[in-house]
C-alpha cells in the first residue's frame, strides 16, 4: 500500500493536485482512493461531483470520500465526550454550551484522520490520497497524537488509581459524576488508535508528505517551514509542487505577476534541492473535473508514476560512536540559535520556535545524557555520552 499526503498554505491549490494525482494512480491501475480531511471540504467540486462521508466510486479504479469529522467524533470519542457534558452541566454550564466545551479544540479534524488507518487496515486500496487541511492545521494535527500519548502515559495510571480509592467515598458525600472505567478506556482507546494513524504515517515504507506551494514570497517561507516540521516530527516528504506558474506571454496586469515568479522560481528549485520538484501552469479556467485534471497529472508527473517514492532522503537515525551514540535529525532551513534542547530521563525534547517534539530515546540513549549538538548538511547532530 502506499499513502500520498498532500499539504500546503491555504488556496495554492492543494485540492486539485490531490485531485488530479489520484485520478493519475486510478488510470495507471491502481486502485485508489481520495479522501480529504479539511473541514472546508473541496474535493467534490474538484471531481465534479457529490461525495460523502463514506466513500463512492467516481471513476474506474477512483473512490472518493469527504471524511465527516464530527461523525468521527462522536464514533470515537463519544463515551468522554458525554460524561464531559454530564460534569459541565453538573457544574451549571447552559445545554447549548455543554456540546461545545466537552470537545477539546481541533479534535474533530484529528480524528477525521482514523479514516486513513481505517483504510490501510481493510486493504481495500493500493493507493490512499489524502488531501489535508492547509498547512498550519495540519502540522497542529500531526503533532496532537505525541502530545495526548504523553499525557495518557503519565496522568492515567495516576487517575486510575486514584478513582478505585475516590470512587467510593465521593458517592457518599456529592453528586458530582464521576468517571467510570468506560470512560477511562474509551479515551485510552482513542489515543491508542491516533498514535497508530503517526505510526503509519510516519512509516516512509509506506507514506510521503508532497508539499504544495505557489511563486509567492509568503507561500514559499511557509513552505520552508513545512518542510522543516514535518523533519522534525519524523514524517517524510519526497516531492515539492509548485502550482499555478504563469505562461511567459502574459501581459498587463499579468505581467508583474509572471517576473515575480520568474523572480522565485530558481530560488526554490536551490532552496528545496534535492527533492524533486514538480510544476504545473497556472491553467486558463478552473481545474475542475476528470477532462481538465488529465492534463495537471500528465504535466506535472509525465510518463512517472504518481504513487512512486519520488525521493528517498535522510531520515532520523542513531549512530554509533566510540564515545557513545549521535542522533541525527533532518531540520532544514533551521540554524542552530533556533533550536532548544532538553533532556528528560528517555526524552530528549526539541524546541523549533512555537513548536515542541518530544523524542522517546531508545534504551541505548535513554542511559545516556546528551552533552552536545551542532548542525551538520542541514541535520542536528546530538551527542549522547557515557
Amino acid at each position: 500500500m502506499r499513502i500520498l499526503f498532500y499539504t500546503g498554505k491555504g488556496g495554492v491549490g492543494k485540492t486539485s493536485i490531490a485531485a488530479a494525482t489520484a485520478l493519475s494512480c486510478a488510470q495507471k491501475g491502481h486502485r485508489t482512493i481520495v479522501l480529504s480531511t479539511d473541514a472546508a471540504h473541496s474535493l467534490g467540486d474538484s471531481l465534479g461531483v457529490e461525495l460523502r462521508a463514506e466513500p463512492i466510486q467516481v471513476l474506474p479504479n477512483l473512490w472518493a470520500q469527504e471524511i465527516n469529522a464530527l461523525h468521527e467524533l462522536e464514533s470515537t470519542w463519544g463515551t468522554v465526550r458525554n460524561y464531559l457534558a454530564d460534569l459541565l452541566a453538573w457544574q451549571g454550564v447552559e445545554t447549548i454550551a455543554q456540546g461545545e466545551l466537552s470537545v477539546i479544540p481541533g479534535t474533530e479534524e484529528l480524528f477525521s484522520l482514523l479514516q486513513i488507518k481505517r483504510h490501510y487496515e481493510e486493504g481495500l486500496y493500493d493507493v490512499i490520497v489524502v488531501d489535508a487541511a492547509p498547512t498550519g492545521e495540519t502540522l497542529r494535527l500531526l503533532s496532537l497524537p505525541d502530545i495526548m500519548r504523553w499525557w495518557i502515559g503519565r496522568l492515567f495510571p495516576i487517575a486510575r488509581a486514584l478513582l478505585k480509592v475516590v470512587r467510593p467515598v465521593a458517592r457518599r458525600v456529592t453528586d458530582m459524576p464521576i468517571a467510570e472505567d468506560d470512560v477511562l478506556a474509551s479515551a485510552q482507546l482513542a489515543i491508542d488508535a491516533l498514535v497508530d494513524v503517526r505510526r503509519i504515517l510516519t512509516d516512509q515504507e509506506i507514506c510521503t508528505a508532497r508539499i504544495v506551494m505557489n511563486l509567492e514570497k509568503m507561500v514559499i517561507r511557509e513552505a520552508q517551514r513545512s518542510l522543516t516540521y514535518l523533519s522534525l516530527f519524523g514524517y517524510a516528504v519526497d516531492a515539492v509542487i509548485v502550482n499555478r506558474i504563469l505562461p511567459p506571454n502574459v501581459d498587463g496586469h499579468f505581467a508583474s505577476w509572471r517576473e515575480m515568479q520568474q523572480e522565485y522560481e530558481p530560488i526554490v528549485d536551490q532552496t528545496f534541492a534535492p527533492l524533486p520538484i514538480l510544476k504545473a501552469p497556472h491553467f486558463s479556467r478552473e481545474v475542475i473535473g476528470p477532462a481538465l485534471l488529465q492534463p495537471m497529472a500528465d504535466l506535472l508527473y509525465g510518463e512517472c508514476d504518481p504513487a512512486a517514492f519520488l525521493y528517498r532522503g535522510p531520515t532520523q537515525r542513531v549512530l554509533k560512536t566510540q564515545q557513545g551514540y549521535d542522533l541525527i535529525v533532518p531540520l532544514p532551513f533551521v540554524s542552530e540559535d533556533q533550536v532548544h534542547l532538553a533532556q528528560s530521563a528517555d526524552e530528549l525534547l526539541i524546541s523549533v520556535g512555537w513548536h515542541r517534539h518530544r523524542i522517546v530515546l531508545p534504551q541505548s540513549l535513554a542511559r545516556l545524557r546528551a552533552q552536545d549538538a551542532f548542525f551538520e548538511d542541514e541535520a542536528l547532530r546530538v551527542i549522547f555520552t557515557r
